[in-house]
């Protein structure tokens, strides 16, 4: 290996080092395919994509012009693309003498190659040579700057070898000029514009700025901008995000009155002005790169789901059913546990009750009282629904109005949780169980037809092959969406300090009659005998007790009982108002809409989901659904 190669190697493996997720993800890529399909033919096939793909990414993160765009003439053989790169990059006329001389030596289509059995090349044309400037399979030729067509910055110009379907290495270094270019001049003759070999190079130059060069026109008539369109529209579906400019249209000099020198020089003018007006002046050489290599990965992606779907079918069915479930499931589990509407309204009122009860001050004496004692009796149906729910309001609801201390809240808090752990367990293992013991008895199918005995898995039922994480977060929000709603939904202090005056109003202004009279006779008997007492002096103290009042029990008991029960209705309207069912209902509605986005949060951002324990099954469906996702996290 000589120095050049070796610091081109270097360089890359720097490049690659300050993109760490691209050698990762490849690399797990990788790994799924040798666990799932092993050194199969598949896998080798996939292995060899993973290569090609690592490959690209090196040679666009890798900066070997210098930070100057790169002008890449490319299209199918024989389509002019090293005559237009001659007359790009001999503009003055000093330099025009030398065009013919440059077309010659620049060469590298494939029916000259194989004419002379030489290996097709890349060339290279400005006023340096690329970084890590590779001889075995690339040419420089010297050239000015101000030799070159002018797009408004300086630039390096690459001549592709000319794609041909049977020769591999053609392929496989026109693929690496569309990897190192930035600027692609899509050269393509008239009579080719419906060629699918077009369309190829468009996608594997997504990302790119692309001017359409087509030439060979004999006659512009209508067909031809019928075809014109068509091809613009195709170049535009399959590289979307790529920037395709009006095509420049070249006329057949063989049959037009101009020279091939006056039409050279015209259609070099148009490129030119074609790249400046889309650059504007400037290189966003970072911003295209990221496009870039955003494009890259997607179609890499793409291929290898399209790969493994033509050769697994069966099992890529199987693994999207358990990808479909696996996304259904956190939030049909999360949704359950939310409850039933029974318990979440008795949810709702008990803490309703509670709310009102805690509002309402101990000096409002009795009115306190009876409803702290109609809160115990009207809500023990309420209780036995939250005691038999396993929704996560009813069970919170039921420990905020029932712990005691710190510890036993704590302690109830743990078997809330391990109920709802429980719960969201049962169902993976209803759910997902059948499916993963499905997959991986089609996949040891596979690996007999295959001839990979030495992979086959040992039948076994599978109890567990998942686990469903985010459910502690998804018990925090509950609890604070439980709280906050519930408390948008009492009525405010001023109203409980109103109604406590009114209940206990209601109860003394009853009670007022015989105890104003009671205490009357009594203050009037006790004044008596204070009179008698300061009237015998030196004499022995008799005192006649029989003025005070000795009412009889039954009297108060009825005195209390015709106070309480009027005091006792208030309180139960009061309670009925605070726990109505339209109120209930809207608390109800709010707790589930707000429980719904919550959980659609926590999906999206990747807390609640299924992560799976089975490693043979964690690799197929990373392997098997990487082209269905931009992300390749699990």
């Amino acid at each position: 290996m000589n120095l050049q190669t070796q610091d081109r190697n270097d360089a890359i493996t720097r490049s690659t080092r300050r993109e760490p997720g691209v050698d990762n993800f490849t690399r797990r890529v990788r790994e799924a395919a040798e666990s799932v399909v092993g050194h199969s033919r598949l896998g080798r096939e996939i292995a060899a994509l993973c290569d090609r793909h690592a490959a690209d990414r090196n040679l666009i993160i890798a900066d070997r012009s210098h930070g100057l765009p790169i002008v890449a003439s490319v299209g199918p053989a024989g389509q002019g693309k090293t005559t237009l790169v001659s007359w790009l990059v001999s503009e003055t006329s000093e330099n025009s003498k030398k065009t013919d001389q440059l077309e010659a030596q620049a060469t590298p289509t494939t029916t000259v190659t194989q004419a002379h059995g030489a290996s097709p090349k890349i060339f290279w044309f400005g006023p340096n040579p690329p970084a890590y400037f590779d001889p075995r399979e690339e040419v420089y030729r010297h050239c000015q700057h101000t030799d070159m067509q002018s797009i408004g910055l300086p630039y390096l110009m690459l001549d592709s070898p000319g794609l041909n379907d049977e020769v591999e290495s053609v392929r496989e270094l026109a693929a690496k000029s569309l990897a190192l270019s930035t600027v692609v001049l899509l050269v393509v003759r008239a009579d080719q514009l419906r060629s699918e070999v077009v369309t190829f190079l468009t996608e594997l130059s997504e990302g790119t700025l692309v001017v359409p060069v087509i030439n060979a026109i004999r006659q512009r008539e209508e067909s031809l901008e019928e075809d014109v369109a068509s091809l613009i529209s195709r170049l535009r579906e399959v590289a979307p995000s790529s920037r395709i400019t009006t095509p420049v249209l070249v006329d057949d000099f063989e049959i037009k009155d101009r020279s091939a020198k006056t039409i050279g020089q015209d259609a070099a003018a148009e490129v030119g002005n074609r790249i400046e007006q889309a650059l504007g002046g400037k290189w966003e050489d970072e911003k295209r790169r990221v496009m870039r290599l955003a494009a890259l990965d997607s179609r890499f992606r793409k291929t290898l789901q399209t790969l493994l779907s033509n050769q697994l079918p069966g099992m890529t069915s199987a693994v999207q059913r358990l990808r479909s479930e696996s996304i259904q499931l956190p939030s049909q589990i999360a949704e359950s546990l939310v409850g039933g509407g029974g318990p979440l309204q008795a949810a709702i009122r008990a803490r309703l009750r509670l709310a009102l009860l805690t509002d309402t001050a101990a000096y409002w004496f009795p009115y306190r009282s009876l409803l702290g004692l109609m809160n115990l009796t009207h809500g023990a149906w309420d209780r036995l629904l939250i005691s038999f729910s396993g929704s996560l309001p009813s069970l919170l609801s039921a420990i905020w109005t029932s712990a005691k201390d710190r510890q036993t809240d704590g302690y109830a808090l743990d078997q809330v949780r391990t109920g709802v752990e429980r719960r969201g367990e049962r169902a993976v293992r209803e759910k997902i169980g059948p499916l993963a013991q499905q997959f991986r008895d089609e996949l040891n199918e596979l690996r007999v037809r295959a001839g990979m005995a030495e992979l086959e898995i040992q039948n076994r039922e599978i109890t567990s092959p998942a686990e469903l994480t985010g459910l502690e977060t998804l018990q925090t929000e509950s609890q604070q969406i439980f709280d906050r709603e519930v408390e948008l939904a009492t009525s405010k202090r001023f109203s409980s300090i109103i109604l406590g005056f009114l209940g206990t109003g209601i109860f003394w202004g009853l009670m007022s009659a015989p105890i104003v009279s009671l205490y009357s006779e009594y203050l009037q008997a006790s004044y008596d005998v204070f009179l008698s007492l300061l009237g015998m002096k030196g004499e022995t103290a008799r005192v006649n007790l029989d003025g005070f009042p000795a009412p009889p029990a039954g009297m108060l008991l009825t005195s209390v009982l015709l106070s309480i029960l009027p005091t006792g209705i208030f309180a139960m309207i009061v309670l009925s108002l605070a726990q109505s069912k339209q109120r209930v209902e809207k608390v109800e509605q709010s707790i589930r809409s707000r429980h719904h986005d919550v959980i659609h949060s926590l999906q999206m951002s990747g807390v609640l989901q299924l992560r799976w324990d089975d490693p043979l099954l964690r690799d197929a469906e990373f392997l098997l659904t990487v082209g269905a996702s931009e992300s390749d996290s699990i």
